[in-house]
């Protein structure tokens, strides 16, 4: 059995949450109803410039997005229906150590949109603390399970 992925993808990451809450709109605190709308159009221009770059001629087959559930759900499945190749994280934003957004749910939550990859972002030393290191190898071997 062969594993992996072994074809070229490239892949537009805009999964940013934090970022785009604080850095690019200066919101702190639990969103409103409009704030969370306005993140949501945001990545939808983003997925917009996508879907514009394969229309010009980026291969599709070579083509994908990393996108967020909370702010992207809509894209994620617009783009899982027109064949593109989805991301989704599976991380809490803004963290220093790994753990999962949705907490023990999050596997539903990956399987609901079915992403091509799903997505981790780990920050890891291995001369760092041991017993960080292995929460977070128990909590990748938990996803990967």
């Amino acid at each position: 059995m062969t594993l992996g992925f072994d074809q070229p993808l490239y892949i537009l990451p805009f999964d940013h949450r934090g970022s785009f809450q604080t850095k690019m709109f200066g919101w702190t605190g639990t969103l409103t109803t409009e704030q969370t709308a306005a993140i949501a159009a945001a990545k939808q221009v983003i997925y917009d410039g996508f879907k514009a770059a394969v229309a010009a001629g980026v291969p599709k087959d070579r083509a994908g997005i990393l996108v967020d559930e909370q702010f992207g759900a809509a894209i994620l499945r617009d783009a899982a229906n027109h064949g593109y190749s989805t991301s989704c994280p599976a991380e809490k934003s803004g963290q220093d150590e790994f753990d999962f957004e949705y907490g023990e749910e999050f596997a539903k939550h990956i399987e609901a949109f079915n992403p091509t990859f799903c997505k981790v972002l780990v920050r890891y030393n291995p001369e760092d603390d041991a017993a960080l290191n292995a929460r977070q190898t128990a909590k990748l071997k938990q996803l990967s399970d």
